[in-house]
């Protein structure tokens, strides 16, 4: 049974606070998870879900509570706009028939609501080991005001064999998506079959190079290949679709359909894409299905007919792919998205399925990508975005992960943090993060934006509407809708950087403004952009107009606004309320009253400034970086009418929050989960009214009440206790083995495999050899492949001719016997070597043959992506493409070879069912499984990696034991770095390495390539409570000389204080497995 936190302690702590006879009711926040993967509307892992009212989809007066009046003018079809919800999972009202997702032209509905999908990209498969860890990223998802996830689904995991589905452990669908509902995220499936995702062969398993046909496209033995995975994939998704009652909302089948070679005449090929929206609708599919072309090219659009979706989306990579930039590209906003959307899709919302940039081999690195793709640009990018009313919205990437155990294509390296919000090691400092979250919580209390549509034109004459700049320099988008006009300012040219002054002209339903009315301009601070509006409905309120953005706003017992802007601006709002004479109160803020309305200007400060309204409407005018503390928290449960969601000021991650509350539902108090870097106060508003105590995590503290009667309470950090780290270098004991015994005259191969097989595979190239020596022909799809021939000599003058192919940046080694002859470490714009080596004089003797072994390296760098169909890309084989031993002459074939080959331990068949099929490849301690926990140790510790290594061409293996305790309560993130100097590079001489922790291969690093010395390791694949880990480095050295690694150290970084869920705490879903001997194995 899985064990909970010890917040249990803490609920019966405030049972025994209560007073006598009173029991107190707690719903666990975050922490519920269904065990047996079954869906229904009623409990969840034995707790209920909170039922959702559902707003009315009529126009019927109500009452406001403000004005005791009765008038259409605060409620309409279909949203409350006193008291709006935040969004949650929605559950099937009774009675309620059809389908439980719909769709227009403006947005998608859930039971007749509108809602904007508001997504981050998160690949579970990225993040092993721990779905703890899946807990946490979700919970940061949430936090940030986002309301749903999407995941690709990685089809070479599940089926590594064919006709095997291999859906364990950490590779659990069901286990995710239920802690996707459980943290109230609503789930875009996208399971291809191609998913291109820089993952190896972009989702497609390797046995496809051993088949013939042109891959993703209606060619019968493609479609028999592929419908194991989407049958199968397809009933998974349905089990979770929200129609029954779960949280997968959308269905994509394929990915990036887009582009073709010349020569392939049956693009697109909509018979494909019809046969995989038929498996998906046989499978009881009910959600919309959807698709993400590579650009706008209208492929599968509706309205088509065979293969048609039903709702088109696109991808936006403004910034192309590249992080190495130095600077934005021109032209990068475009203008003519809207028009395109509305002459190819026009009856569907505007949907955006993706948007990034990686980084590659030999390339500048993440950090550079953090700086490129940083807050700013999300500022102005994603607010285009807006302009042109998106509606379904997906971040690529919210959190990036690890290319862990040869996940990733040729091109990429270990990590994946792809610039992300959340980074690999899922902190959450970088200011993207913060950001995002500003303006998904401003889509959470807008509704009105739903059925708000562009203009027409978008950038020029908005009726009513005028902006005048120095020079024209700026451009405004307007989005109408019946609840609110939004507008979207940015520079004409989006990578000004300088100040530009302008005025305003806003047509509004109390007539038209002419602005600022106090100050001769507005002012767009350097490059930015804003989303501004007018005629804004805020709990019972009306915005006339704001010059400055909004953060959130919250009704409940007063109604709290959240506004924000760059230090230095001036702005200026108005909005409308029912008192003739309004009592005033500010602080850095001069506010005007009319009859019903109320005017404000301000110049944003430093420091935080703000207005009260009648005692009743509390505005917070902040800067942007005060206003990154904010976070908004849905309330668990909400049974009541009353509160739904409370507002934050402070921490580092506010989680959840909840209610207490006593027999008859009355509330006692309030129970707020969250992370902390720092001492911290926080101030809680909107908080409910009944509420008395506060409980922080697992402690009871005081608050005080400020001027606004919120509460204010302050956290008091606490320094974690950890211990320091061990001297990876000096400070533990490594253990030596060779790892190429194949080079020696007494090994043993008889049990490899022979080459013996006839290749299907001449997509890329055409067969030279008589028989195949590529490595998925024979099941060794990952990792390095080793191959050795056997030959008797012939002549004593000869030439060895060798054709390798790996992918770009692979290395190939090779031995007569155990005279190493040559190597080629690498170059990342080849992906294949074809080099003539002459051998040293051959000894012969025709009376009894002489026998010779070649031992031949391949480093297999990831398989081929499939993004252009026709090319089988996908198909570039791996391994000996061609080979002879030729006289001197190098004319005539002197002598054959009969070749065996391996690569990872069974192949197809592989041993480590809990680490999975790509975690291993052919070096000798990988077979041996000398990389797995409990694996012995060599005892031979004169050879350090780092001061001794190798001294000639070679494979060298070193493992040791490393403890580290720290402070379990904190989550401190934990990396490996190589200290690269320019004299330890040197040292290296071309070298690669593989990191192993715990069995786990974390880490492949070539110095020569760059640009990652540093390699995250998650919690749960090392162990930080006095657990004791294994931990392991291969080394091949490619040149003479050989070559020593760069010194490894272990970095640590801050500690934050964190309720997450630990690994462990759910007793571990995840099996460890241990070394145990692997029998057989060579």
């Amino acid at each position: 049974m899985a064990r909970l936190p010890s917040i249990l302690a803490m609920i019966l702590a405030l049972s025994l606070m209560a007073p006598a006879l009173a029991t107190i009711h707690y719903v666990m926040p975050n922490y519920t998870w269904q065990l047996n993967h079954t869906i229904s509307s009623g409990p969840v892992g034995g707790l209920p879900l909170p039922q959702l009212p559902v707003n009315s989809s009529t126009s019927t007066p109500v009452s406001n509570p403000i004005t005791n009046s009765t008038s259409n003018f605060y409620t309409s079809s279909p949203f409350s706009y006193y008291n709006y919800k935040q969004e949650r999972i929605k559950v099937r009202p009774e009675g309620w028939q059809g389908p439980a997702v719909t769709y227009d032209n403006n947005s998608l509905s859930v039971y007749g609501e509108r809602i904007m999908l508001y997504s981050g990209e998160f690949h579970y498969f990225r993040l092993p080991r721990s779905p703890e860890l899946w807990c946490d990223v979700l919970a940061k998802i949430k936090a940030m005001g986002f309301n749903a996830v999407s995941i690709y689904v990685p089809w070479m995991m599940l089926e590594p064999l064919r006709g095997e589905w291999d859906e364990v452990g950490w590779f659990d669908l069901d286990l995710f998506i239920g802690f996707a509902q459980t943290n109230g995220l609503y789930v875009i499936a996208r399971p291809g079959p191609y998913i291109n995702g820089e993952v190896t062969g972009g989702g497609l398993p390797g046995w496809l190079q051993r088949t013939t046909p042109t891959l993703r496209t209606a060619d019968l033995e493609f479609l028999q290949a592929a419908e194991n995975y989407v049958v199968r994939v397809a009933n998974l998704m349905a089990k979770w679709q929200v129609d029954n009652g779960g949280p997968v909302i959308l269905y994509q089948v394929e990915n990036e359909y887009t582009m073709s070679t010349d020569s392939y005449k049956g693009f697109p090929d909509n018979g494909y894409m019809q046969w995989l929206i038929e498996k998906a609708k046989n499978a009881s599919i009910t959600i919309p299905i959807i698709n993400n072309d590579a650009w706008p090219a209208g492929n599968s659009r509706p309205g088509i007919g065979v293969g048609e979706v039903d709702i088109y989306g696109h991808d936006l990579y403004p910034f192309g792919l590249d992080c190495s930039a130095k600077d934005w590209p021109e032209n990068a906003t475009y203008t003519d998205l809207w028009s395109k959307h509305i002459g190819m899709s026009p009856g569907t919302p505007y949907t955006i399925p993706e948007g990034g940039a990686y980084d590659t081999w030999g390339s500048v690195g993440y950090d550079e990508c953090v700086k490129l793709f940083d807050d700013v640009q999300a500022r102005v990018l994603f607010k285009n975005s807006y302009a042109v009313g998106v509606k379904v919205f997906n971040v690529y990437m919210i959190f990036g992960g690890t290319n862990w155990g040869n996940l990733g294509d040729p091109y990429v390296y270990t990590s994946y943090d792809y610039g992300a919000a959340i980074a690999e090691d899922r902190t959450i400092g970088r200011p993207k993060y913060s950001e995002l979250k500003l303006q998904a919580n401003f889509f959470k209390v807008s509704p009105g934006y739903l059925a708000a549509m562009p203009f027409e034109n978008m950038t020029e004459g908005i009726v009513g509407f005028q902006m005048n700049s120095t020079d024209d320099k700026l451009v405004a988008t307007q989005l109408t809708g019946d609840f609110g006009t939004f507008y979207v300012i940015r520079h004409r040219d989006y990578r000004q950087t300088d100040d530009v002054a302008f005025t305003l002209k806003l047509p509004t339903a109390s007539g038209r403004w002419h602005l600022p009315a106090r100050s001769a301009n507005f002012v767009l601070s350097g490059r930015d952009s804003k989303l501004l509006v007018t005629d804004y409905p805020f709990g019972g309120f009306f915005m006339t107009y704001c010059s400055a953005e909004i953060l959130t706003w919250n009704s409940y017992n007063k109604t709290t606004i959240v506004i924000y802007g760059n230090i230095g601006e001036y702005h200026e709002l108005r909005f409308t309320h029912p008192w003739a004479d309004p009592i005033l109160e500010s602080s850095g803020v001069n506010l005007f009253a009319d009859i019903n309305t109320t005017a404000a200007q301000w110049t944003i400060g430093p420091d935080r400034q703000w207005a009260v309204i009648n005692n009743y409407v509390y505005m917070h005018f902040e800067n942007r970086k005060s206003a990154y503390k904010y976070w908004t928290v849905d309330l668990i449960p909400a049974y009541s009418e009353g509160a739904s969601s409370i507002i934050v000021y402070g921490g580092y991650l506010i989680r959840s929050a909840a209610e207490t509350w006593l027999e008859g539902g009355i509330t006692t108090g309030l129970i707020l989960m969250g992370d902390f870097n720092e001492t911290t106060t926080l101030e809680i508003m909107n908080v409910p009214l009944l509420a008395r105590t506060l409980t922080v995590n697992s402690d009871p503290v005081n608050y005080t009440l400020n001027e606004h009667g919120n509460w204010v309470v302050t956290i008091d950090y606490k320094s974690a206790n950890n211990t320091g780290t061990p001297d990876l270098v000096t400070g533990i004991e490594w253990n030596y083995r060779d790892c190429l015994p194949e080079i020696q005259s007494d090994y043993d191969d008889s049990g490899w495999l022979r080459s013996v097989l006839m290749t299907n595979n001449t997509d890329t190239a055409p067969a030279y050899t008589p028989t195949s020596l590529y490595g998925s022909d024979y099941g060794f799809h990952t990792g390095v492949l080793v191959f050795r021939g056997h030959f008797q000599a012939a002549r004593v003058k000869a030439a060895l001719n060798l054709y390798t192919q790996g992918g770009p940046g692979f290395a190939v080694s090779v031995w007569l016997n155990d005279q190493f002859l040559y190597s080629f470490d690498g170059n990342l714009g080849t992906e294949g070597n074809d080099t003539l080596y002459y051998l040293p004089d051959l000894e012969v003797n025709y009376d009894n043959l002489v026998n010779y072994n070649l031992t031949v390296l391949v480093d297999n760098m990831g398989l081929e992506e499939n993004l252009i169909v026709g090319a089988n890309r996908m198909k570039s084989p791996r391994g000996i493409m061609n080979y002879g031993i030729f006289d001197e002459t190098v004319h005539n074939i002197a002598m054959p070879i009969d070749w065996k080959l391996t690569g990872n331990w069974k192949g197809e068949y592989y041993a480590d069912k809990v680490r999975g099929p790509l975690n291993e490849g052919g070096l000798f301690a990988e077979r041996m499984g000398y990389h797995l926990p409990g694996a012995p140790l060599s005892g031979d510790t004169s050879n350090n990696p780092f001061k001794d290594g190798l001294d000639k061409p070679g494979v060298g293996f070193w493992s040791a034991k490393l403890t580290i305790n720290w402070d379990r309560i904190y989550d401190t993130p934990l990396s490996f770095v190589f200290q690269e100097t320019d004299e330890s590079k040197r040292a290296a001489n071309g070298c690669r390495a593989w990191l192993y922790v715990n069995g786990y291969q974390f880490g492949r690093y070539i110095p020569k390539f760059g640009p990652q010395n540093e390699f995250h390791v998650p919690d749960g694949i090392i162990y930080t409570n006095g657990t004791e880990n294994h931990i392991a480095i291969a080394m091949w050295a490619p040149n003479e000389g050989g070559a020593k690694l760069p010194w490894l150290s272990l970095k640590s970084g801050h500690p934050v204080r964190s309720t997450r869920i630990w690994p462990g705490d759910m007793n571990s879903f995840v099996a460890e497995s241990y070394y145990d001997g692997r029998e057989g194995s060579y």
